[in-house]
């Protein structure tokens, strides 16, 4: 039975990396292969349901290397609602600019009120604040709040030269991102709901912090100089301040604000789908910070430095 488990892990992380070199793929499910029976070696009180999830799911596990190779994340295919959802709220848009004149003139009001979610949606979605995520939308511009989130969580880790990654998983929520010379990791956030024990997870190459099953929130983090910094979720403000760490940030919807260390030299890969980014100019030093980030819709903006 566990070996069946395990077959169908690999099966599932080969899966998800479907679309790299056969070689590439092969290394990387061996190597992972490897990992598990060292860890069901050091562990043997442990099942190997336990030991995999220890490791993460292979979802979370491909994604990884996927950041690593500079590829786009795996992400399931959206349930066919939320295609039929966004026509509708366009039709209604479109609909609503159709017949603006006798809207007004008769007095209707265009808004939806969400009590149990805390939401409220004005102009056919053009006005979005929803209460529970902290998330504020008008027009095409993002605003995150932060203060109204009660559910402390935080805590440390000391990174190690085989596990020099910090990887950030998120649904919504505000979070801010500094430099510390220690080599431990520390965090301290808010969140919606009341934080359990598997926030934070150590795997293979990277110490994980998974807040996607909480809703919105807020976090402060400081990252160890020369560490390796991945951010990935939905929506979401982030800001960085003076980063001597790579960083590889991704997400749909959001602002991501930029204030550069002016002495010290970063590589930039900016890609933006619909929005505003800042001109961003990467230095031709070999040891230059890699920074990467990958956003659809909102603003990469930068405070200065080049």
């Amino acid at each position: 039975m566990e070996n069946q488990k395990l077959e169908q892990y690999l099966y599932e992380l080969e899966k998800h990396l479907s679309d790299i070199s056969p070689s590439k793929r092969s290394k990387i499910v061996t190597e992972n292969h490897q990992h598990i029976l060292e860890a069901k070696e050091k562990f043997p009180e442990k099942s190997m349901t336990e030991i995999l999830r220890d490791i993460g799911s292979p979802q979370k596990v491909a994604n990884h290397y996927r950041l690593d190779m500079g590829l786009k994340t795996f992400r399931p295919k959206k349930h066919p609602f939320l295609k039929w959802f966004s026509i509708t709220v366009l039709g209604s848009i479109a609909i609503f600019f159709m017949f603006i004149t006798v809207l007004v003139w008769k007095f209707t009001p265009l808004a939806k009120f969400d009590e149990e979610e805390q939401r409220v949606i004005l102009l056919g979605g053009l006005i979005d604040i929803n209460g529970n995520s902290g998330k504020i939308k008008i027009f095409d511009q993002y605003q995150f709040v932060e203060n109204r989130f009660t559910n402390q969580f935080d805590g440390s880790f000391e990174l190690t030269p085989d596990m020099n990654e910090i990887l950030v998983n998120f649904e919504t929520g505000m979070f801010t991102f500094n430099t510390t010379t220690s080599k431990r990791a520390s965090w301290n956030c808010k969140l919606q709901m009341p934080p359990e024990k598997d926030i934070v997870s150590v795997l293979p190459h990277a110490l994980e912090i998974n807040l996607e099953a909480y809703g919105g929130g807020s976090c402060e983090i400081e990252v160890p100089v020369d560490a390796t910094l991945t951010v990935v979720g939905d929506d979401a403000q982030i800001n960085i301040q003076d980063a001597e760490f790579d960083v590889m940030a991704e997400f749909e919807n959001g602002n991501i604000n930029w204030m550069p260390n002016p002495e010290v030299e970063y590589t930039y890969d900016i890609r933006l789908e619909k929005g505003h980014a800042d001109e961003f100019t990467s230095s031709t030093q070999p040891n230059a910070y890699e920074v990467k980030f990958y956003l659809e819709n909102g603003n990469i903006r930068k405070s200065r430095g080049p």
